[in-house]
Protein backbone atom coordinates (compact mmCIF):
# COMPACT_ATOMS: atom_id res chain seq x y z
CA UNK A 1 0.00 0.00 0.00
CA UNK A 2 1.35 3.21 -1.18
CA UNK A 3 1.97 5.99 1.77
CA UNK A 4 0.71 9.69 1.90
CA UNK A 5 3.29 10.93 0.54
CA UNK A 6 3.77 9.32 -2.16
CA UNK A 7 4.79 11.15 -5.60
CA UNK A 8 2.04 10.01 -8.12
CA UNK A 9 2.91 8.71 -10.63
CA UNK A 10 5.78 7.00 -9.50
CA UNK A 11 9.38 6.77 -10.76
CA UNK A 12 10.48 5.63 -13.20
CA UNK A 13 6.78 6.40 -14.66
CA UNK A 14 7.07 10.17 -14.05
CA UNK A 15 9.61 9.98 -17.18
CA UNK A 16 7.37 8.54 -19.52
CA UNK A 17 4.09 10.55 -17.93
CA UNK A 18 5.91 13.83 -19.01
CA UNK A 19 5.94 12.75 -22.85
CA UNK A 20 2.29 11.54 -21.97
CA UNK A 21 1.19 15.29 -21.14
CA UNK A 22 3.62 16.48 -23.73
CA UNK A 23 1.57 13.96 -26.64
CA UNK A 24 -1.89 14.74 -24.94
CA UNK A 25 -1.72 18.48 -25.20
CA UNK A 26 -1.08 18.02 -28.74
CA UNK A 27 -3.98 15.39 -29.36
CA UNK A 28 -6.32 17.56 -27.60
CA UNK A 29 -5.15 20.98 -29.35
CA UNK A 30 -4.66 21.82 -25.40
CA UNK A 31 -1.97 25.52 -26.74
CA UNK A 32 -1.96 26.28 -23.33
CA UNK A 33 0.12 23.62 -21.92
CA UNK A 34 1.99 23.17 -25.19
CA UNK A 35 3.09 26.87 -24.21
CA UNK A 36 3.61 26.02 -20.52
CA UNK A 37 5.66 23.10 -21.35
CA UNK A 38 7.91 24.53 -24.26
CA UNK A 39 8.37 27.64 -22.35
CA UNK A 40 9.93 25.46 -19.51
CA UNK A 41 7.09 26.39 -16.95
CA UNK A 42 5.96 22.60 -16.22
CA UNK A 43 8.67 20.81 -15.29
CA UNK A 44 12.52 21.64 -14.08
CA UNK A 45 15.04 23.35 -16.30
CA UNK A 46 18.25 21.72 -16.03
CA UNK A 47 20.17 24.31 -17.35
CA UNK A 48 20.47 27.87 -19.69
CA UNK A 49 22.53 28.55 -22.60
CA UNK A 50 22.63 31.70 -24.21
CA UNK A 51 19.33 33.25 -22.19
CA UNK A 52 17.16 30.44 -23.54
CA UNK A 53 16.23 27.60 -20.70
CA UNK A 54 16.56 24.05 -21.62
CA UNK A 55 15.78 20.66 -20.11
CA UNK A 56 18.04 17.72 -20.53
CA UNK A 57 16.48 14.12 -20.64
CA UNK A 58 13.29 12.69 -22.33
CA UNK A 59 11.98 15.63 -23.39
CA UNK A 60 14.98 17.73 -24.58
CA UNK A 61 14.78 21.50 -25.81
CA UNK A 62 12.13 23.27 -24.79
CA UNK A 63 12.07 27.05 -26.16
CA UNK A 64 13.09 25.67 -29.74
CA UNK A 65 9.30 24.73 -30.89
CA UNK A 66 7.33 28.29 -32.31
CA UNK A 67 5.21 27.31 -29.23
CA UNK A 68 7.87 27.99 -27.28
CA UNK A 69 8.76 31.56 -27.34
CA UNK A 70 7.68 33.98 -24.84
CA UNK A 71 5.28 36.10 -25.51
CA UNK A 72 3.96 39.43 -24.06
CA UNK A 73 0.83 40.13 -21.93
CA UNK A 74 0.14 42.95 -23.83
CA UNK A 75 1.47 42.00 -27.28
CA UNK A 76 -1.55 40.12 -29.37
CA UNK A 77 0.17 38.15 -31.42
CA UNK A 78 -1.94 35.70 -33.53
CA UNK A 79 -1.37 32.11 -32.33
CA UNK A 80 -3.50 28.98 -34.41
CA UNK A 81 -3.58 25.22 -33.64
CA UNK A 82 -4.26 23.27 -36.84
CA UNK A 83 -5.66 19.73 -35.38
CA UNK A 84 -3.02 17.60 -37.46
CA UNK A 85 -2.32 15.47 -34.10
CA UNK A 86 -5.47 14.62 -33.87
CA UNK A 87 -6.32 13.73 -37.35
CA UNK A 88 -3.63 11.73 -36.95
CA UNK A 89 -4.82 9.34 -34.36
CA UNK A 90 -8.44 9.56 -35.63
CA UNK A 91 -6.85 8.09 -38.96
CA UNK A 92 -4.96 5.29 -37.12
CA UNK A 93 -7.81 4.43 -35.27
CA UNK A 94 -9.53 4.05 -38.61
CA UNK A 95 -7.23 2.10 -40.11
CA UNK A 96 -7.75 -0.44 -38.02
CA UNK A 97 -11.09 -0.43 -36.54
CA UNK A 98 -13.25 1.86 -39.05
CA UNK A 99 -14.70 -1.54 -40.01
CA UNK A 100 -14.76 -4.30 -36.46
CA UNK A 101 -12.40 -6.86 -36.84
CA UNK A 102 -14.11 -10.51 -36.89
CA UNK A 103 -13.40 -12.32 -34.00
CA UNK A 104 -14.02 -15.81 -34.37
CA UNK A 105 -13.47 -19.38 -33.03
CA UNK A 106 -12.41 -21.84 -35.35
CA UNK A 107 -15.34 -24.39 -36.34
CA UNK A 108 -15.20 -27.90 -34.66
CA UNK A 109 -13.47 -30.59 -36.19
CA UNK A 110 -16.44 -33.15 -35.54
CA UNK A 111 -18.92 -30.30 -37.00
CA UNK A 112 -16.10 -29.98 -40.18
CA UNK A 113 -16.04 -33.93 -41.09
CA UNK A 114 -20.23 -34.19 -40.23
CA UNK A 115 -20.54 -31.44 -42.78
CA UNK A 116 -18.86 -32.86 -45.54
CA UNK A 117 -22.10 -35.44 -45.85
CA UNK A 118 -24.42 -32.58 -46.41
CA UNK A 119 -22.61 -29.33 -47.83
CA UNK A 120 -25.96 -27.37 -47.75
CA UNK A 121 -26.83 -27.66 -44.22
CA UNK A 122 -25.60 -25.24 -41.53
CA UNK A 123 -21.90 -25.76 -40.00
CA UNK A 124 -22.23 -25.88 -35.94
CA UNK A 125 -20.32 -22.90 -34.58
CA UNK A 126 -18.51 -23.29 -31.54
CA UNK A 127 -20.17 -23.42 -28.21
CA UNK A 128 -18.70 -19.77 -27.07
CA UNK A 129 -19.44 -17.52 -30.62
CA UNK A 130 -22.67 -16.59 -29.91
CA UNK A 131 -21.65 -14.81 -26.30
CA UNK A 132 -18.38 -14.12 -27.92
CA UNK A 133 -20.44 -12.02 -30.68
CA UNK A 134 -22.42 -10.39 -28.24
CA UNK A 135 -19.33 -9.69 -26.07
CA UNK A 136 -16.76 -8.66 -28.89
CA UNK A 137 -19.11 -7.87 -31.73
CA UNK A 138 -21.63 -5.67 -30.42
CA UNK A 139 -21.50 -1.61 -31.85
CA UNK A 140 -20.67 -1.06 -28.03
CA UNK A 141 -17.65 -3.22 -28.32
CA UNK A 142 -16.43 -1.31 -32.05
CA UNK A 143 -16.91 1.82 -30.51
CA UNK A 144 -14.58 1.21 -27.75
CA UNK A 145 -12.30 -0.23 -29.96
CA UNK A 146 -12.20 2.65 -32.08
CA UNK A 147 -11.67 5.03 -28.90
CA UNK A 148 -8.69 2.80 -27.88
CA UNK A 149 -7.24 3.10 -31.44
CA UNK A 150 -7.12 6.87 -30.66
CA UNK A 151 -5.79 6.40 -27.34
CA UNK A 152 -2.80 4.06 -29.13
CA UNK A 153 -1.95 6.23 -31.23
CA UNK A 154 -1.85 10.10 -29.62
CA UNK A 155 0.19 7.65 -26.25
CA UNK A 156 1.75 4.70 -27.26
CA UNK A 157 -0.60 2.43 -26.14
CA UNK A 158 -4.41 1.20 -24.76
CA UNK A 159 -5.28 -0.85 -22.12
CA UNK A 160 -9.13 -3.09 -22.59
CA UNK A 161 -10.15 -3.79 -19.20
CA UNK A 162 -12.99 -6.49 -18.46
CA UNK A 163 -16.34 -5.04 -16.52
CA UNK A 164 -19.44 -6.07 -15.49
CA UNK A 165 -23.04 -4.87 -13.66
CA UNK A 166 -25.34 -6.87 -13.60
CA UNK A 167 -28.17 -3.74 -13.14
CA UNK A 168 -26.59 -2.32 -16.54
CA UNK A 169 -26.14 -5.32 -18.82
CA UNK A 170 -26.88 -8.96 -19.07
CA UNK A 171 -23.18 -10.07 -20.29
CA UNK A 172 -19.81 -8.22 -19.55
CA UNK A 173 -18.17 -5.17 -21.52
CA UNK A 174 -14.34 -3.70 -21.93
CA UNK A 175 -13.45 -0.15 -21.27
CA UNK A 176 -10.58 1.27 -23.29
CA UNK A 177 -8.16 3.22 -20.32
CA UNK A 178 -5.33 5.46 -21.85
CA UNK A 179 -1.89 5.19 -21.47
CA UNK A 180 -1.95 8.04 -19.49
CA UNK A 181 -4.05 6.41 -16.59
CA UNK A 182 -2.52 3.40 -16.22
CA UNK A 183 1.13 1.70 -14.47
CA UNK A 184 1.66 -1.67 -16.10
CA UNK A 185 4.06 -4.36 -14.90
CA UNK A 186 5.63 -6.15 -17.22
CA UNK A 187 7.75 -9.52 -17.01
CA UNK A 188 9.63 -10.65 -19.93
CA UNK A 189 7.49 -7.98 -22.25
CA UNK A 190 4.24 -9.70 -20.87
CA UNK A 191 1.78 -7.44 -18.63
CA UNK A 192 2.01 -9.43 -15.53
CA UNK A 193 -0.08 -6.54 -13.19
CA UNK A 194 -1.64 -3.45 -13.68
CA UNK A 195 -3.28 -0.37 -12.40
CA UNK A 196 -5.75 1.82 -14.16
CA UNK A 197 -7.13 4.97 -12.15
CA UNK A 198 -9.71 7.40 -12.90
CA UNK A 199 -9.77 11.00 -11.27
CA UNK A 200 -12.42 13.01 -9.69
CA UNK A 201 -11.98 16.92 -9.11
CA UNK A 202 -13.69 19.00 -6.57
CA UNK A 203 -13.56 22.43 -6.40
CA UNK A 204 -10.30 22.34 -4.56
CA UNK A 205 -7.96 22.05 -7.30
CA UNK A 206 -5.37 20.85 -4.30
CA UNK A 207 -7.86 17.79 -3.62
CA UNK A 208 -7.66 14.86 -6.22
CA UNK A 209 -9.35 11.67 -6.06
CA UNK A 210 -8.34 8.67 -7.56
CA UNK A 211 -9.73 5.40 -7.95
CA UNK A 212 -7.19 2.73 -8.50
CA UNK A 213 -7.90 -0.15 -10.27
CA UNK A 214 -5.10 -2.68 -9.41
CA UNK A 215 -5.19 -5.92 -11.50
CA UNK A 216 -3.89 -9.21 -10.65
CA UNK A 217 -4.54 -12.98 -11.65
CA UNK A 218 -7.55 -13.58 -10.77
CA UNK A 219 -7.97 -10.46 -8.17
CA UNK A 220 -8.99 -7.10 -8.83
CA UNK A 221 -8.23 -4.60 -5.97
CA UNK A 222 -10.48 -1.04 -5.83
CA UNK A 223 -9.11 1.82 -3.93
CA UNK A 224 -10.37 5.17 -3.55
CA UNK A 225 -7.56 7.83 -2.54
CA UNK A 226 -7.35 11.46 -1.37
CA UNK A 227 -4.73 13.07 -2.20
CA UNK A 228 -3.11 16.00 -4.72
CA UNK A 229 -1.98 16.85 -8.02
CA UNK A 230 1.26 14.90 -7.51
CA UNK A 231 0.58 12.44 -4.79
CA UNK A 232 -1.45 10.19 -3.83
CA UNK A 233 -2.77 10.37 -0.67
CA UNK A 234 -4.55 8.21 1.72
CA UNK A 235 -7.42 5.80 1.47
CA UNK A 236 -10.81 6.62 1.49
CA UNK A 237 -14.33 4.83 2.46
CA UNK A 238 -15.46 4.06 -1.35
CA UNK A 239 -18.51 5.99 -0.56
CA UNK A 240 -16.93 9.20 0.00
CA UNK A 241 -18.14 9.85 -3.28
CA UNK A 242 -21.32 8.63 -5.17
CA UNK A 243 -19.55 7.69 -8.05
CA UNK A 244 -17.50 5.30 -6.57
CA UNK A 245 -20.62 4.09 -3.90
CA UNK A 246 -21.94 1.23 -6.16
CA UNK A 247 -18.46 -0.49 -6.14
CA UNK A 248 -19.99 -1.57 -2.25
CA UNK A 249 -22.33 -3.72 -4.07
CA UNK A 250 -19.72 -6.30 -5.33
CA UNK A 251 -19.40 -7.44 -1.67
CA UNK A 252 -21.55 -10.67 -1.18
CA UNK A 253 -21.99 -12.40 2.48
CA UNK A 254 -18.82 -14.87 1.65
CA UNK A 255 -15.82 -14.24 2.08
CA UNK A 256 -12.65 -14.16 0.07
CA UNK A 257 -10.82 -16.17 1.87
CA UNK A 258 -13.28 -19.02 1.71
CA UNK A 259 -13.40 -19.23 -1.81
CA UNK A 260 -10.81 -21.35 -2.59
CA UNK A 261 -9.00 -22.02 -5.93
CA UNK A 262 -9.61 -19.32 -8.33
CA UNK A 263 -9.75 -21.44 -11.29
CA UNK A 264 -12.13 -24.60 -10.12
CA UNK A 265 -13.04 -26.63 -13.44
CA UNK A 266 -15.94 -27.93 -12.29
CA UNK A 267 -17.33 -24.36 -10.53
CA UNK A 268 -15.60 -21.53 -10.73
CA UNK A 269 -16.44 -19.06 -8.75
CA UNK A 270 -16.56 -15.24 -7.75
CA UNK A 271 -16.54 -12.90 -4.82
CA UNK A 272 -15.53 -10.20 -2.99
CA UNK A 273 -14.35 -8.49 0.37
CA UNK A 274 -13.97 -5.33 2.12
CA UNK A 275 -10.64 -4.41 3.80
CA UNK A 276 -12.28 -2.90 7.22
CA UNK A 277 -8.95 -1.47 7.93
CA UNK A 278 -7.91 0.27 4.14
CA UNK A 279 -12.02 0.44 3.14
CA UNK A 280 -10.38 -1.66 -0.48
CA UNK A 281 -12.84 -3.58 -2.08
CA UNK A 282 -11.26 -6.58 -3.70
CA UNK A 283 -12.66 -9.66 -6.16
CA UNK A 284 -12.02 -12.58 -6.96
CA UNK A 285 -12.93 -12.96 -10.66
CA UNK A 286 -13.01 -16.73 -10.80
CA UNK A 287 -10.53 -17.00 -13.80
CA UNK A 288 -6.49 -17.28 -12.86
CA UNK A 289 -5.44 -14.56 -15.41
CA UNK A 290 -5.57 -10.69 -16.21
CA UNK A 291 -8.82 -9.22 -16.40
CA UNK A 292 -6.70 -6.16 -18.59
CA UNK A 293 -4.85 -6.52 -21.70
CA UNK A 294 -2.35 -3.76 -23.34
CA UNK A 295 -2.50 -3.07 -26.85
CA UNK A 296 0.50 -1.53 -27.92
CA UNK A 297 0.74 1.23 -30.77
CA UNK A 298 3.86 0.33 -32.18
CA UNK A 299 7.17 -0.87 -30.68
CA UNK A 300 9.80 -0.02 -29.90
CA UNK A 301 9.82 3.48 -27.74
CA UNK A 302 12.58 4.79 -29.02
CA UNK A 303 12.79 7.47 -26.03
CA UNK A 304 12.63 4.55 -23.15
CA UNK A 305 13.80 1.46 -24.65
CA UNK A 306 16.44 1.19 -22.03
CA UNK A 307 14.43 2.04 -18.79
CA UNK A 308 13.86 -1.64 -17.70
CA UNK A 309 10.51 -0.90 -16.31
CA UNK A 310 8.91 1.30 -19.02
CA UNK A 311 10.81 0.08 -22.12
CA UNK A 312 7.66 -2.50 -22.75
CA UNK A 313 5.69 0.68 -23.64
CA UNK A 314 4.66 1.69 -26.81
CA UNK A 315 5.65 4.14 -29.24
CA UNK A 316 2.81 6.89 -30.01
CA UNK A 317 2.48 8.27 -33.95
CA UNK A 318 3.24 11.63 -32.05
CA UNK A 319 7.01 10.40 -31.12
CA UNK A 320 9.78 12.46 -33.18
CA UNK A 321 6.92 14.57 -34.87
CA UNK A 322 6.55 17.05 -32.42
CA UNK A 323 8.73 19.64 -34.11
CA UNK A 324 6.27 19.17 -37.83
CA UNK A 325 3.06 19.36 -35.44
CA UNK A 326 4.55 22.79 -34.51
CA UNK A 327 5.90 24.51 -37.69
CA UNK A 328 2.18 23.59 -39.23
CA UNK A 329 1.26 25.49 -36.40
CA UNK A 330 3.25 28.25 -36.83
CA UNK A 331 2.72 28.38 -41.08
CA UNK A 332 -0.99 28.00 -40.15
CA UNK A 333 -1.02 31.19 -38.04
CA UNK A 334 1.03 33.02 -40.25
CA UNK A 335 -1.42 32.84 -43.07
CA UNK A 336 -4.36 33.46 -40.61
CA UNK A 337 -2.26 37.31 -39.75
CA UNK A 338 -1.89 37.82 -43.32
CA UNK A 339 -5.67 37.31 -43.78
CA UNK A 340 -5.87 39.48 -40.62
CA UNK A 341 -3.27 42.05 -42.55
CA UNK A 342 -4.76 42.22 -46.13
CA UNK A 343 -8.36 43.39 -45.05
CA UNK A 344 -6.95 46.95 -45.39
CA UNK A 345 -5.80 49.80 -43.92
CA UNK A 346 -5.96 53.36 -44.79
CA UNK A 347 -3.86 56.46 -43.73
CA UNK A 348 -6.20 59.76 -43.19
CA UNK A 349 -5.30 63.42 -42.56
CA UNK A 350 -6.33 64.96 -38.96
CA UNK A 351 -8.17 67.46 -41.16
CA UNK A 352 -10.63 64.32 -42.00
CA UNK A 353 -11.02 63.79 -38.22
CA UNK A 354 -13.97 64.71 -36.50
CA UNK A 355 -13.89 66.10 -32.89
CA UNK A 356 -16.73 64.54 -30.32
CA UNK A 357 -17.04 68.07 -29.26
CA UNK A 358 -15.98 66.55 -26.05
CA UNK A 359 -12.68 67.05 -24.04
CA UNK A 360 -10.97 64.39 -24.20
CA UNK A 361 -13.54 62.61 -26.32
CA UNK A 362 -10.90 62.13 -29.05
CA UNK A 363 -12.09 62.27 -33.32
CA UNK A 364 -13.07 59.78 -35.60
CA UNK A 365 -13.14 59.12 -38.72
CA UNK A 366 -16.50 58.29 -40.67
CA UNK A 367 -16.16 55.58 -42.97
CA UNK A 368 -19.46 56.08 -44.69
CA UNK A 369 -19.04 60.05 -45.60
CA UNK A 370 -19.58 60.82 -49.03
CA UNK A 371 -18.10 64.14 -49.50
CA UNK A 372 -15.09 66.27 -48.48
CA UNK A 373 -13.88 69.64 -49.13
CA UNK A 374 -10.60 70.04 -49.51
CA UNK A 375 -8.70 73.49 -48.23
CA UNK A 376 -5.62 75.18 -48.95
CA UNK A 377 -4.02 73.73 -46.05
CA UNK A 378 -3.78 70.22 -47.76
CA UNK A 379 -0.55 71.48 -49.66
CA UNK A 380 -1.88 73.68 -52.77
CA UNK A 381 -4.83 73.14 -55.45
CA UNK A 382 -3.53 70.52 -57.05
CA UNK A 383 -3.86 67.99 -54.28
CA UNK A 384 -7.28 66.22 -53.97
CA UNK A 385 -8.73 64.20 -51.57
CA UNK A 386 -7.62 60.45 -52.98
CA UNK A 387 -4.27 61.79 -53.30
CA UNK A 388 -4.08 62.85 -49.04
CA UNK A 389 -5.40 59.52 -48.39
CA UNK A 390 -3.07 56.30 -48.21
CA UNK A 391 -4.82 53.17 -48.55
CA UNK A 392 -2.46 49.96 -46.89
CA UNK A 393 -3.34 46.26 -48.60
CA UNK A 394 -1.34 43.84 -47.77
CA UNK A 395 -0.89 40.57 -50.04
CA UNK A 396 -2.44 37.11 -48.49
CA UNK A 397 0.52 34.80 -49.38
CA UNK A 398 -2.55 31.91 -49.48
CA UNK A 399 -0.40 29.26 -52.38
CA UNK A 400 2.55 29.74 -50.13
CA UNK A 401 1.24 28.75 -46.73
CA UNK A 402 -0.94 25.60 -47.92
CA UNK A 403 2.41 24.63 -50.05
CA UNK A 404 4.33 25.02 -46.87
CA UNK A 405 1.53 23.07 -45.06
CA UNK A 406 1.34 20.48 -47.32
CA UNK A 407 5.14 19.99 -47.66
CA UNK A 408 5.43 19.11 -43.86
CA UNK A 409 2.11 17.06 -44.10
CA UNK A 410 4.24 14.75 -46.54
CA UNK A 411 7.23 14.85 -44.68
CA UNK A 412 4.80 13.67 -41.36
CA UNK A 413 3.43 10.93 -43.91
CA UNK A 414 6.63 9.59 -44.52
CA UNK A 415 8.22 9.47 -40.31
CA UNK A 416 4.78 8.11 -39.32
CA UNK A 417 3.78 5.40 -42.58
CA UNK A 418 0.96 6.51 -43.72
CA UNK A 419 -0.23 6.85 -47.25
CA UNK A 420 0.13 11.21 -48.35
CA UNK A 421 -3.72 10.38 -49.66
CA UNK A 422 -4.83 9.97 -46.17
CA UNK A 423 -3.45 13.31 -44.88
CA UNK A 424 -5.44 15.00 -47.31
CA UNK A 425 -3.09 15.45 -49.83
CA UNK A 426 -3.33 15.60 -53.34
CA UNK A 427 -1.87 12.92 -55.60
CA UNK A 428 1.45 14.47 -58.11
CA UNK A 429 0.49 13.59 -60.95
CA UNK A 430 -2.86 14.55 -62.37
CA UNK A 431 -5.54 12.49 -64.55
CA UNK A 432 -7.39 9.65 -63.84
CA UNK A 433 -5.58 6.38 -62.55
CA UNK A 434 -6.35 3.19 -63.05
CA UNK A 435 -7.61 0.53 -60.10
CA UNK A 436 -4.65 -0.61 -59.46
CA UNK A 437 -2.82 2.82 -59.03
CA UNK A 438 -5.18 3.84 -56.47
CA UNK A 439 -4.25 0.57 -54.54
CA UNK A 440 -1.18 1.45 -55.12
CA UNK A 441 -1.17 4.95 -53.22
CA UNK A 442 -2.93 3.45 -49.84
CA UNK A 443 0.24 0.68 -49.75
CA UNK A 444 2.06 2.86 -46.84
CA UNK A 445 -0.86 2.75 -45.15
CA UNK A 446 -1.86 -0.25 -45.72
CA UNK A 447 1.64 -1.87 -44.81
CA UNK A 448 1.04 0.33 -41.10
CA UNK A 449 -2.10 -1.01 -40.53
CA UNK A 450 -0.68 -4.64 -41.05
CA UNK A 451 2.25 -3.46 -38.37
CA UNK A 452 0.02 -2.13 -35.59
CA UNK A 453 -2.42 -5.45 -36.25
CA UNK A 454 0.59 -7.63 -35.34
CA UNK A 455 0.32 -5.82 -31.67
CA UNK A 456 -3.57 -5.57 -31.81
CA UNK A 457 -4.69 -9.65 -32.77
CA UNK A 458 -2.89 -10.73 -29.77
CA UNK A 459 -4.42 -8.31 -27.27
CA UNK A 460 -7.99 -8.85 -28.65
CA UNK A 461 -7.74 -12.40 -28.51
CA UNK A 462 -6.38 -12.73 -24.98
CA UNK A 463 -9.25 -9.85 -24.04
CA UNK A 464 -11.78 -12.07 -25.59
CA UNK A 465 -10.68 -15.04 -23.94
CA UNK A 466 -10.78 -13.56 -20.42
CA UNK A 467 -14.15 -11.68 -21.10
CA UNK A 468 -15.80 -15.02 -22.20
CA UNK A 469 -14.90 -16.79 -19.10
CA UNK A 470 -15.69 -14.08 -16.61
CA UNK A 471 -18.77 -13.72 -18.40
CA UNK A 472 -19.42 -17.65 -18.19
CA UNK A 473 -19.09 -17.51 -13.68
CA UNK A 474 -20.99 -13.98 -13.30
CA UNK A 475 -23.88 -14.53 -16.33
CA UNK A 476 -24.03 -18.68 -15.32
CA UNK A 477 -25.88 -20.48 -18.09
CA UNK A 478 -25.72 -18.25 -20.99
CA UNK A 479 -22.54 -19.83 -23.28
CA UNK A 480 -20.02 -17.95 -21.60
CA UNK A 481 -17.06 -19.92 -20.10
CA UNK A 482 -13.78 -21.13 -20.45
CA UNK A 483 -11.97 -22.03 -23.50
CA UNK A 484 -8.38 -23.03 -23.86
CA UNK A 485 -7.49 -21.91 -27.59
CA UNK A 486 -7.77 -18.23 -28.43
CA UNK A 487 -10.04 -17.15 -31.19
CA UNK A 488 -8.99 -15.72 -34.35
CA UNK A 489 -8.86 -12.19 -35.25
CA UNK A 490 -8.99 -10.83 -38.46
CA UNK A 491 -8.92 -6.96 -39.90
CA UNK A 492 -10.43 -6.35 -43.10
CA UNK A 493 -8.85 -4.83 -45.87
CA UNK A 494 -8.04 -0.82 -46.23
CA UNK A 495 -8.56 -0.85 -49.96
CA UNK A 496 -11.40 -2.30 -51.35
CA UNK A 497 -11.25 -5.03 -54.49
CA UNK A 498 -12.66 -3.36 -57.55
CA UNK A 499 -15.92 -4.88 -58.27
CA UNK A 500 -15.60 -4.66 -61.87
CA UNK A 501 -12.15 -6.40 -62.08
CA UNK A 502 -13.35 -8.60 -59.58
CA UNK A 503 -16.11 -10.03 -61.65
CA UNK A 504 -13.95 -9.85 -64.84
CA UNK A 505 -12.26 -12.65 -62.55
CA UNK A 506 -14.38 -14.52 -61.27
CA UNK A 507 -16.17 -14.58 -65.09
CA UNK A 508 -12.46 -15.85 -66.24
CA UNK A 509 -11.98 -18.73 -63.61
CA UNK A 510 -15.74 -20.14 -64.34
CA UNK A 511 -15.08 -20.02 -68.36
CA UNK A 512 -11.99 -22.01 -67.72
CA UNK A 513 -13.83 -24.72 -65.14
CA UNK A 514 -10.68 -23.36 -62.65
CA UNK A 515 -12.56 -22.81 -59.65
CA UNK A 516 -15.91 -24.57 -58.18
CA UNK A 517 -18.67 -22.30 -57.08
CA UNK A 518 -18.28 -21.96 -53.50
CA UNK A 519 -14.53 -20.43 -54.42
CA UNK A 520 -16.05 -18.00 -56.96
CA UNK A 521 -18.85 -17.17 -54.27
CA UNK A 522 -16.11 -16.24 -51.41
CA UNK A 523 -13.96 -14.10 -53.93
CA UNK A 524 -17.40 -11.76 -54.55
CA UNK A 525 -17.92 -12.41 -51.15
CA UNK A 526 -15.21 -12.26 -49.14
CA UNK A 527 -16.80 -11.43 -46.10
CA UNK A 528 -19.89 -13.92 -45.66
CA UNK A 529 -19.58 -16.82 -43.37
CA UNK A 530 -19.68 -20.67 -44.56
CA UNK A 531 -23.65 -21.22 -44.46
CA UNK A 532 -23.79 -18.20 -46.09
CA UNK A 533 -21.26 -18.95 -48.96
CA UNK A 534 -23.18 -22.78 -49.26
CA UNK A 535 -26.71 -21.30 -49.25
CA UNK A 536 -25.36 -18.77 -52.20
CA UNK A 537 -23.91 -21.58 -53.69
CA UNK A 538 -26.62 -24.39 -53.80
CA UNK A 539 -28.92 -21.48 -55.50
CA UNK A 540 -26.42 -20.68 -58.16
CA UNK A 541 -25.92 -24.64 -58.74
CA UNK A 542 -29.86 -25.14 -59.02
CA UNK A 543 -30.37 -22.09 -61.40
CA UNK A 544 -27.11 -23.26 -63.71
CA UNK A 545 -29.46 -27.05 -63.96
CA UNK A 546 -32.27 -25.30 -64.59
CA UNK A 547 -30.64 -23.24 -67.35
CA UNK A 548 -29.28 -26.61 -69.25
CA UNK A 549 -30.54 -26.69 -72.60
CA UNK A 550 -32.62 -30.05 -73.76
CA UNK A 551 -30.33 -30.56 -76.95
CA UNK A 552 -27.35 -30.94 -74.64
CA UNK A 553 -26.60 -34.44 -74.19
CA UNK A 554 -26.58 -35.34 -70.11
CA UNK A 555 -23.54 -36.05 -68.26
CA UNK A 556 -22.96 -40.02 -67.03
CA UNK A 557 -22.70 -38.30 -63.52
CA UNK A 558 -23.47 -34.95 -61.44
CA UNK A 559 -21.53 -31.84 -61.04
CA UNK A 560 -21.62 -31.00 -57.77
CA UNK A 561 -20.49 -27.18 -55.93
CA UNK A 562 -16.46 -28.30 -55.87
CA UNK A 563 -16.80 -28.53 -59.98
CA UNK A 564 -16.32 -31.80 -60.02
CA UNK A 565 -18.12 -34.78 -61.74
CA UNK A 566 -19.49 -38.02 -60.35
CA UNK A 567 -19.52 -41.56 -61.83
CA UNK A 568 -17.29 -43.08 -64.55
CA UNK A 569 -15.32 -40.96 -67.30
CA UNK A 570 -16.01 -42.27 -70.77
CA UNK A 571 -13.29 -44.40 -71.85
CA UNK A 572 -12.46 -45.76 -75.37
CA UNK A 573 -12.86 -48.73 -76.15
Amino acid sequence: MAAASDVFPPQPFDIAFARFTEHDAWYCGDTATLAEIYQGKIGPTTHIRAGIPYRGGVIGTLSKFWWGQPQEPDEHRMKMHLPVPADLAQLSADLLFAEAPKIRYAKPDAAEAAGDDDTNAPAPSHPGQDRLDLIMGSDDAHAEMLKGGEFAASLGGTYFSVVWDADLEDHVWFQAFAADCAIPEFRYGKLVGCTLWTEYQTENASTVYRLLEIHKPGVITYELHQGGPNNLGNIVPMGTLPETEHYLNLVPDVELSDLGPLTDDTAPTMNATIDDDSAAVTVATGVNKLAVVYMPNMLPARDWRKYGPIANLGRSDFAGNEDIFDKIDQVYSSLMRDIDNGAGRITVPESFLETSGQPGGGASFDMNRQVYVGVNALGGPSDTVAQSMTISQFDIRVQEHLEAIDGLKRELATATGYSPVHLGLQQTRAGQRTATEVTADLSDSERTRDKKALYAKPALAKLAQVALAIDGIVFPGQGGGWFDELPDIEFAEVSQVDPLKNAQTVQVLDAARAASIKTRVRMVHPDWEDDEVNVEAAAIQAEEASMVSPMVPPFSGSTDMNGEQDGDNPTDE
